[in-house]
């Protein structure tokens, strides 16, 4: 529980920057809120999740090549017999 608290707390904390940088500048170019600067203040509610499926697919990336270390004549071939 305690580590679901503190992944949610980096998410908000990584969401709230995004939101107040978006915001500052298109306030700073005086921009309207046009289609653009709503998807990027709604794009930043979602770009965080792909930081956490980053490290995931790395870390599963780098579990396939140790195997593959282990085992440099298997190259995803089965042995036959005979």
């Amino acid at each position: 529980m305690v580590i679901t608290s503190i992944a949610l707390f980096i998410y908000g904390i990584g969401t709230v920057t995004s939101l107040v940088m978006t915001y500052v500048e298109g306030v700073r170019r005086d921009k309207n809120w046009d289609f653009y600067r709503v998807a990027g203040i709604i794009l930043c509610f979602f770009w965080p999740v792909l930081v956490p499926l980053l490290i995931v697919a790395t870390a599963f990336s780098s579990l396939g090549l140790q195997k593959r270390r282990m085992n440099p004549m298997s190259f995803g071939r089965q042995k036959t017999s005979g």
